[in-house]
């Protein structure tokens, strides 16, 4: 039942992995950061500030599914499936490489390139899965607009 659930309405993971986040940012160290390194730029963010994000990101886009399902418009299906299950993979992997990255024991931190190159190839996919789910949304109002110009 819940893997039919979980087929059928795939943005429950979002709303789950909302509220995961939105503990975890309640249960960590306040001064926790983490370290985001591009090219010669770091990017230092508190893990707090980091899970407010993300919760905010996966209740947004849980709530567009749940608002959308509940008028009972539907997006294209592979797009939402490829959204919902690709961001839960690549912000998982976001967070390993990150911590591999921070675990090195070696001077200097930046000698590991290859995991810093996963950290931020793994965070740009993630980017642009959110951008896949705005693409989906426009293609399917513009379609739902379309059709009532033209009728």
């Amino acid at each position: 039942m819940i893997l039919k659930l979980l087929k059928n309405k795939s943005y429950f993971l979002l709303l789950l992995a909302s509220i995961l986040f939105l503990v975890l940012s309640l249960t960590i160290n306040k001064n926790e950061m983490m370290d985001i390194n591009i090219h010669d730029t770091y990017y230092v963010i508190t893990f707090r500030d980091g899970f407010i994000l993300l919760c905010l990101i996966f209740l947004t886009a849980g709530l567009f599914y749940f608002v959308f399902d509940f008028f009972k418009v539907l997006l294209i299906s592979i797009l939402s499936l490829i959204h919902v299950y690709g961001s839960l993979i690549f912000i998982e992997l976001f967070f390993y490489y990150l911590h591999m990255v921070n675990s090195v024991e070696d001077f200097p931190l930046f000698d590991s390139v290859d995991y810093n190159l996963r950290t931020i190839f793994s965070l740009f996919i993630f980017a642009g899965l959110q951008l896949l789910f705005v693409f989906n949304i426009i293609l399917k109002l513009s379609s739902f607009f379309l059709k009532s110009i033209s009728k």
